[in-house]
């Protein structure tokens, strides 16, 4: 067994207001093995939840695990998910430490601000607020910036460099590797988050306006700065919609990575799709996996439980596709299945099929890989976690960390198809469309 040495709580950036822009802090002296970490995103605290360290407005830490005497090694940047408002890399559901091992490879775990914090866009309120657009995406960029400059200390190479993400981590990922203030990114991995959840520029100043009024500050944004941190996040709890089908419909509404192309620095221009379609990720090797149960994972209260399918599906992508509503009846037990099944697939597993062949076509390489059931594991949303740490014994987790250990080891994997994909589980269940049919279905539907 390989020893594993771990570094906690590196700050890679300081922050002057909790709106402000990163701003990149150098390496210095090589920090002590251990340590502890550094502080979580501010986020609504959860019940039972731990996030491994204490909320601070000041979160812009890293965490590194490395094999004893590493050198030249491949390294993984885990950007860790939470629907954009919450989630830590400190978070103790994650254990790096035998991915490093058994990859033989350099990980690091980073903070992104979350909510309003990470990505309410208020840049168009200048002032202080002149660079808060994307400022969580920004996060990523500077935290994947100081990996590329500073990780051959830890034993990396950074000309070997993936990012992985699940999730908004996925997300961020994705919009990340497709930037035009991207570092060049050798292989990425996007689990239950591709090239989408990608909100309009209006829209997302719209509901950053809309947490400024129930903060009573519609009139003087720029007081939002020195407001207490509590208050913001009741705010955007008020103004945050609950159902998945409002947070990823046609018009996405709340969090997430926003369209910024009026910005002096942009960072998303354009949609994602549209730059893989470009080619934007020829030199990069994409991984897009889904799993076939994802809203299961999911209380009813962020799924609802519609009483017209059709009407549903009409709310969520603005008409009713030929053909679509009676697929999901048909091949479901009752509407609430099938409502289930619509918003996984359009939410997460579309994306990931779409992404696959959009990169192929372009001329980049991209594998599509399937998360399927296993006894007493059900594919529900995250249930890739334990697979891509290789804390996991069943058959399908081992698929999931080969194919993660072989993106990291050499930049690509082998196979995956939208036609042929890469399948991790049981054989896929009774109505669950298969990727190429999942496209036919959607075809010509947008997915924001």
């Amino acid at each position: 067994m390989t020893a594993v040495r771990v570094w906690r709580g590196i700050r890679f950036a300081n922050l002057a207001h909790p709106f402000a822009p990163a701003l990149p802090v150098a390496l210095g002296e090589m920090p002590l093995d251990g340590g502890s970490f550094g502080a979580a995103p501010l986020q609504p605290a959860i019940p039972g939840v731990d996030l491994g360290a204490p909320t601070s407005a000041d979160c812009l830490f890293l965490n590194v695990w490395a094999p004893a005497d590493a050198a030249g090694l491949p390294v993984a940047v885990w950007v860790f998910g939470g629907g954009f408002e919450m989630g830590a890399a400190s978070a103790p559901w994650y254990d790096p430490a035998v991915l490093a091992e058994d990859a033989g490879c350099v990980v690091v775990a980073l903070n992104y601000r979350v909510g309003a914090f990470g990505f309410a866009q208020l840049s168009p309120h200048g002032g202080s607020l002149a660079s808060a657009h994307n400022q969580g995406l920004d996060d990523v960029r500077v935290g994947v910036e100081w990996v590329r400059s500073h990780i051959a200390a830890f034993g990396g190479d950074p000309e070997q460099l993936s990012v992985l993400g699940s999730s908004a981590g996925g997300f961020l990922t994705t919009a990340l590797a497709t930037s035009p203030a991207a570092p060049r990114i050798r292989a990425i991995g996007c689990f239950s988050g591709g090239a989408s959840r990608i909100v309009g520029r209006a829209d997302a100043e719209a509901f950053a306006d809309a947490i400024l009024a129930d903060l009573g500050l519609a009139e003087e944004p720029e007081a939002l700065v020195t407001t207490d941190p509590q208050r913001i996040l009741a705010a955007q709890r008020n103004v945050a919609p609950t159902l998945l089908a409002a947070r990823n419909g046609i018009r996405p509404e709340g969090f997430g990575v926003a369209i910024d192309d009026t910005s002096t620095d942009p960072l998303v221009p354009r949609h994602p799709m549209e730059a893989v379609d470009a080619g934007a990720l020829r030199g990069t090797f994409v991984l897009a996996a889904a799993a076939v149960d994802e809203m299961d994972g999911f209380p009813d209260a962020a799924v609802g439980a519609p009483d017209d399918l059709a009407a549903a599906v009409a709310g969520l992508v603005g008409h009713v596709p030929d053909g679509l509503v009676d697929e999901y009846a048909e091949s479901s037990a009752d509407t609430n299945a099938a409502w289930r099944r619509v918003l996984a697939d359009y939410i997460y597993r579309l994306p990931a099929a779409r992404l696959v062949e959009a990169q192929r076509a372009s001329g980049g390489g991209a594998a599509l890989l399937e998360i399927s059931r296993e006894p007493g594991a059900p594919a529900v949303h995250g249930s890739d976690t334990t697979g891509i740490f290789g804390g996991g014994t069943a058959a399908r987790d081992e698929v999931v960390h080969d194919a993660v250990i072989e993106l990291i080891r050499t930049g690509r994997v082998s196979g995956g198809s939208v036609d042929d994909p890469l399948y991790a589980g049981e054989p896929r269940p009774h109505g669950v469309l298969p990727p190429h049919a999942l496209l036919k279905t959607w075809n010509g539907v947008p997915r924001p």
